[in-house]
C-alpha cells in the first residue's frame, strides 16, 4: 500500500474573467470525488496581487524547509539541469521574448521559445564580450536556462518568469539597489540580439526571436527535506529539490505506472501551465481532463480499495494555493462520517475559486 500520494497541480484554477465558462465545461469526476471528502490542511491567504513567486513554488519551498521570500529556486533548477552542486550563489538568467502591446511591453511564456542548443550557443557567443567586461561567470547546462554566479546585481527582488508572463512588464521589473545596473545589462543584451542572424533564422522558421533575458531565483543550495520518498515531475525546481534531498526520481505518466509498494510519492502535474499562460482554455480543460483520467480517478479508486492510504491535493491558481488531504477512511465515510450528511459536499468550484486573486 502506498502510504500517501501527493498530487501538486499548478494553474488548475481558471482565470477569474473566464471562470463561469470554464466551470460549465470542466468536469473532473475523480477530483471532485476526492475533494468532496477531503479536509483542508492548508490554505494560503494573502492580499498581495504582486507576489513575485508562484504559489506551487511557495508550497514546495515551505515543505522542503527553504525560505519562501526570497525563494532560492535557481540553484535547485541548476542542479536539475545537470550542473554539479556547489556552495556559490546562483541566479537563473532566462532567455525570453518580450513584445510590444498597444501601450506596454509583455513577456511571453519562455516555454514558447523552444530554444535549442545551437541557437542558445550562438546567442551566448554574441554576448560573451559583454560578460567578459563585467566579469560574469555564466553557466549553461541547459539550452533554455542559463545561470550567473555570485550575485552580480546584488539582492534584486525578481519575479519568476511565469508570474510576469502576459502582464505589463513594468509591474514586474526588478527592484533593488542595483536595479539600474541590471537594466543597463539587460538593454545591452537586447541591442546585441536585435536583428541577430539567429533571430532572423528563427523568425524565418516561424519561431519567436529571443530578444531579452530575465534574472530570478537567486540563492545558494541549502539543506532540504524531501517532499516525498519518490518524486515525479519535470518542473526544474521540483526536480532540483528531489536531487538535493536524495529522493528517488521516477518518470510516470499515469498512476498505474507507479510502483504499488509502501513508499510515499509526490507528483507534480504541470501541464496546465502552458495553456493557462497563453489563454488557450480548450487545451487547458483537456489537460485537466487527462489528469482526471490518469491520476485523480485512479487515485480515488485506489484509496477506496486500500491500495493507497491517503491522498494530498495541492491545487494552485495564479495567486494562492490550497492543500487538501483525504484518507481511505474519510473517503469511505467511516467513523463520524454521519456528520458529513449535514454539510454540503465541497465542489470543484468551491475548492478552486479562492485560488485566483481577482475572484
Amino acid at each position: 500500500m502506498i502510504p500517501e500520494l501527493t498530487l501538486i497541480v499548478p494553474f488548475c484554477a481558471p482565470a477569474a474573467e473566464v471562470a463561469d465558462d470554464a466551470y460549465r465545461q470542466l468536469t473532473l469526476p475523480g477530483l471532485e470525488r476526492l475533494l468532496a471528502r477531503a479536509r483542508e490542511a492548508e490554505h494560503e491567504r494573502h492580499d498581495d496581487a504582486y507576489l513575485p513567486t508562484l504559489p506551487h513554488e511557495r508550497w514546495l519551498a515551505a515543505h522542503a524547509g527553504l525560505p519562501v521570500s526570497p525563494l532560492p529556486s535557481a540553484p535547485y533548477m541548476r542542479l536539475a539541469d545537470g550542473a554539479a552542486a556547489d556552495t556559490r550563489t546562483w541566479a537563473c538568467l532566462q532567455p525570453v521574448h518580450i513584445h510590444a502591446a498597444r501601450d506596454h511591453l509583455v513577456m511571453l511564456d519562455p516555454a514558447q521559445l523552444r530554444l535549442e542548443a545551437a541557437d542558445a550557443d550562438a546567442l551566448r557567443a554574441a554576448i560573451a564580450p559583454l560578460l567578459a567586461d563585467m566579469r560574469l561567470h555564466l553557466d549553461a547546462p541547459q539550452a533554455a536556462r542559463w545561470y550567473v554566479a555570485d550575485a552580480p546585481f546584488g539582492d534584486l527582488i525578481a519575479a519568476a518568469p511565469q508570474r510576469a508572463t502576459g502582464h505589463n512588464i513594468d509591474i514586474w521589473m526588478h527592484k533593488g539597489e542595483q536595479e539600474r545596473a541590471w537594466r543597463k545589462f539587460q538593454n545591452e543584451i537586447q541591442m546585441t540580439w536585435y536583428d541577430h542572424p539567429v533571430n532572423q533564422a528563427r523568425e524565418a522558421r516561424g519561431l519567436l526571436p529571443v530578444n531579452s533575458v530575465w534574472l530570478f531565483g537567486q540563492g545558494a543550495l541549502l539543506d532540504t527535506r524531501p517532499i516525498a520518498e519518490r518524486m515525479i515531475g519535470a518542473d526544474p525546481f521540483f526536480a532540483g529539490l528531489c536531487h538535493a534531498a536524495n529522493a528517488t526520481e521516477l518518470c510516470a505518466k499515469t498512476l498505474a505506472a507507479l510502483p504499488a509498494d509502501d513508499t510515499g510519492a509526490a507528483v507534480l502535474l504541470d501541464g496546465a501551465a502552458k495553456p493557462y499562460l497563453s489563454a488557450d482554455w480548450y487545451d487547458w480543460i483537456e489537460t485537466l481532463r487527462a489528469y482526471d483520467r490518469d491520476w485523480f480517478t485512479p487515485a480515488a479508486d485506489a484509496l477506496a480499495d486500500g491500495r493507497i492510504d491517503a491522498v494530498s491535493l495541492v491545487l494552485t491558481g495564479d495567486s494562492h494555493y490550497a492543500h487538501y488531504r483525504v484518507t481511505r477512511r474519510e473517503l469511505a465515510n467511516g467513523p463520524f462520517g454521519w456528520l458529513r450528511r449535514f454539510r454540503r459536499a465541497r465542489t470543484l468550484r468551491d475548492a478552486l475559486t479562492p485560488l485566483s486573486m481577482a475572484a
